[in-house]
């Protein structure tokens, strides 16, 4: 299982004067002088001020560049999907279409199918295609492509990216050649995000059996843009589709560019060579908006983040212990100060407008509490002020990737900061990006860290497999975790909740049950809850047509 098919977004930034931020920062974080050292603007969506606009409007242009902070090497969608994460994805959304898409607030709309239905016993959903669709080498869209295509996804040794969100469904069947019908093998409430998934976009038969395992260089779809040409980790280049069954394309060409460095793609962006740029750095944001040709467009996102608490040490499993350290951590002064309010802090362990979402309860900053907690516990400042129990020092290892994350170091250092303040020592444990993921993901007995800086971004936008990836029982200590429980937390109540609200097709029942699973772990706190950061992007405000999906997806190829 890789990163990209749960949506684990991955970042390269670099940071700028980093120790000397960290210092200033930590400063105050750690004497809480907010007022001093930030300003606090609203956390969804802080708005710089800006000065009279009098410049002329730019003409309306029929070609952009989308900068992309992480390189395109493949489009295939099926196999390991689209790559790299999320570049690739919004590239594939250009030239592919699926049964069902997002719009911009999650809900469901009709893409490639004109309605759907499901049955009573939740297991067998009918979808109605939509009639006259040519793919772009002229294959007909029809019943058995999509039967064909997601037959193929059923299988996990053709589907190794995305499998976990397939493996529900039983099979699709062919009723005509307008209408299909997808059965699971239980009831399965998460079906539409998976059809919504960029793991869902179906490309041309006759494309698939030409190049085979090359398809993701020759990629051929229904979307409103045919590929021009690929240079894997460079750049795609897309050009419009006449023929386009939604409407007329906005551009006649579209190339996504492949710039790593943030400050290449803002000079990029001013210079008027990009027109679109993603991953904006918090630090930057003001000064785009300030911009009189440029539009910076901010939306929460769903990527939640936390420092995962080791349930393998003994120290760890006191719920009491988790609980403090919560209570120890200013979350909101983590979001004013290192990302100037371009976030929200956790109240749930999904975030807000993840399907299934429900409010599960707040760790406000106290310190105090978290204090007496402790001291409640059993803990007692020894000599060198660190808390100790039974010969045992409160001491633990945080292990962070470095430059994944936005902040990530910084973050942890914080984190660092704030616990010392009760008592608590930390050693942080920086390791290369490339290496983080599989130093995370061993059996039970090979863990060798006691907390973990992670962020997990749900792609599908689903709750529920959310949290079956980051806190179902994993089945076998001696394997690795199957999904993102690295931490080896343990629920068997939320375990039966997260199952029974996943078969269930009624969505309000489901989110009930989701909203009980998700208190009973916010209440076992098995992270130190943190954050959901915001998805920043700047654009030239002469074009249009530009989405920034929850799910983090930038979508640039809108039809007029």
């Amino acid at each position: 299982m890789t990163s990209e098919c749960l949506g684990i977004e991955i970042w390269g930034r670099k940071l700028i004067m980093r120790k000397t931020v960290s210092l200033l920062l930590l400063l105050c974080l750690s004497l809480g002088l907010l007022a001093a050292c930030t300003k606090t603007p609203d956390a969804a969506a802080p708005q710089p001020a800006k000065p009279a606009d009098n410049t002329p409007a730019l003409p309306k242009k029929d070609a952009i560049v989308y900068a992309q902070s992480v390189p395109i090497t493949s489009l295939d969608t099926g196999g390991m999907q689209p790559q790299g994460y999320p570049a690739g994805y919004e590239a594939a959304f250009a030239i592919f279409n699926g049964l069902v898409k997002f719009d911009e607030t999650l809900n469901f709309k009709p893409d490639l199918a004109d309605k759907w239905t499901s049955e009573p016993d939740g297991l067998t959903w009918t979808f109605t295609l939509k009639q006259g669709v040519k793919f772009q080498d002229g294959t007909p869209f029809n019943a058995d492509a999509v039967v064909g295509y997601y037959t193929k996804m059923l299988d996990k040794n053709y589907n190794t990216g995305a499998y976990t969100l397939w493996a529900p469904i039983d099979k699709i069947v062919k009723v005509d050649d307008n209408t299909v019908k997808i059965v699971t093998k239980e009831p399965y409430g998460g079906l539409l995000n998976t059809l919504a998934h960029g793991s869902a976009l179906i490309p041309s038969p006759a494309a698939l059996e030409k190049y085979g395992k090359d398809i993701g260089l020759h990629p051929v779809g229904t979307g409103p843009y045919v590929l021009d040409k690929i240079e894997p980790g460079t750049q795609v280049v897309v050009k419009a589709n006449d023929s386009y069954f939604g409407g007329k394309p906005a551009y006649k060409q579209i190339t996504f560019k492949y710039v790593g460095d943030a400050a290449a793609r803002i000079a990029a962006l001013k210079s008027g060579q990009a027109d679109v740029i993603d991953a904006v750095p918090v630090e930057n944001a003001g000064d785009l908006q300030a911009s009189p040709n440029l539009e910076l467009i901010n939306k929460p996102g769903l990527q939640v983040f936390g420092i995962g608490l080791n349930q393998t040490n003994p120290i760890l499993q006191d719920k009491a212990v988790r609980q403090a350290f919560n209570f120890a951590i200013q979350k909101d002064a983590i979001i004013k100060a290192l990302f100037k309010g371009f976030g929200t802090v956790l109240t749930s362990p999904l975030a807000p407008n993840t399907t299934g979402y429900v409010k599960s309860g707040e760790y406000a900053y106290d310190a105090a509490k978290a204090k007496k907690m402790l001291e409640d516990a059993g803990w007692k400042a020894g000599a060198d002020g660190v808390l100790a129990k039974d010969g045992k020092r409160m001491s633990f290892k945080l292990r962070t990737p470095e430059g994944m994350y936005p902040n990530d170091v910084l973050v942890a250092e914080t984190i660092q900061n704030q616990l010392k303040a009760i008592g608590v020592e930390v050693k942080i444990d920086k390791v290369e990006k490339s290496t983080f993921w599989d130093g995370i993901k061993v059996p039970k007995a090979k863990v060798d860290f006691d907390m973990v800086m992670f962020g997990y971004n749900p792609s599908h936008g689903n709750g529920g497999i959310q949290l079956d990836a980051m806190f179902l029982t994993n089945p076998d200590e001696g394997k690795n975790p199957p999904q993102w429980n690295f931490n080896w937390y343990s629920n068997k109540n939320a375990d039966q909740l997260i199952q029974n609200a996943n078969k269930q097709v009624d969505q309000a029942k489901r989110t009930e049950l989701l909203g009980q699973a998700e208190k009973m772990i916010w209440d076992d706190a098995p992270y130190i809850w943190l954050y959901a950061k915001n998805n920043i992007v700047a654009k030239a405000k002469n074009v249009d047509g530009v989405t920034v999906l929850p799910v983090i997806f930038t979508l640039v190829h809108q039809t007029k």
